[in-house]
């Protein structure tokens, strides 16, 4: 049996047998074969492990073939990272499980300095996304984090034309002001919960502008206020204040 046809062999158990030790064997047998394989080989290991990290019924079968991809990525990067990335933003967007989302964010930020300019992209848009968007706190909270380091890698690195991660972060700016401003018609308790979600933004991502500092500290004095608020539902003119507020820091960061 040729190389070629070994690996049809093997991605055929990995992803058909009814055996659950024939497809970890299998999935094993496609990393062991990926070293020494063409690229376009290669490229269909990868593309199989990624579809049985994502669609295997068995989460022992997604962890070994996820981990198994990222063992194939350590071996040759440039080859497979468009497969790679995409994998762990399905699912760090799209898992049932949060403790999967999760250490897929945390992925997201190992892996950065070893993809390439237009994955990185991929990377921080996705981060903003999650950061701005994800129904649970904890998300939210460590995706912030975790494009605050990926921006931080590319200052460092000095590289002018990859700048992905900081459009990303300015991307979040206007989409966190954006989701003060709707918070603000909803409770006290959710506005205050976007807006401190805004403060810790703000001081993470400290921008050389001489409007920063004044929409610090007004997002600083709106938390104050709506600490000692006590009703549920805010009145007219707070809301009015928090819309001001969310409009300068849209501003701010759309020209950063």
């Amino acid at each position: 049996m040729s190389d070629v046809e070994a690996i049809d062999q093997h991605r055929k158990t990995a992803l058909d047998s009814p055996y659950s030790r024939d497809r970890e064997e299998a999935i094993e047998a496609l990393t062991t074969a990926f070293p020494s394989a063409d690229e376009r080989d290669q490229q269909r290991i990868a593309e199989t492990l990624r579809e049985v990290a994502l669609e295997s019924a068995h989460r022992d079968e997604r962890e070994l073939a996820k981990d198994r991809l990222f063992d194939c990525f350590e071996n040759e990067s440039g080859t497979i990272d468009t497969v790679l990335v995409g994998m762990v933003t399905e699912i760090a967007t799209e898992s049932k499980f949060s403790e999967e989302r999760l250490e897929a964010i945390d992925a997201l930020r190992e892996i950065y300095s070893e993809i390439g300019e237009h994955q990185r992209d991929v990377v921080g848009k996705t981060l903003a996304e999650i950061a701005g968007n994800a129904t649970r706190e904890e998300e939210r909270r460590k995706a912030r984090r975790r494009l605050s380091d990926v921006a931080r890698t590319e200052r460092e690195e000095c590289d002018t034309s990859d700048k992905g991660a900081d459009e990303a972060v300015d991307y979040l700016g206007e989409s966190l002001a954006e989701h003060l401003e709707n918070a603000a018609t909803k409770s006290r308790e959710a506005c205050l919960q976007r807006a401190e979600e805004l403060f810790e933004f703000l001081d993470e991502q400290p921008l050389d502008d001489g409007s920063y500092e004044e929409v610090r500290e007004d997002v600083k004095e709106l938390m104050e206020a709506l600490e000692i608020v006590d009703s549920e539902t805010l009145a007219d003119d707070r809301i009015e204040r928090v819309e001001r507020i969310s409009e300068r820091t849209k501003r701010l960061y759309a020209r950063a």
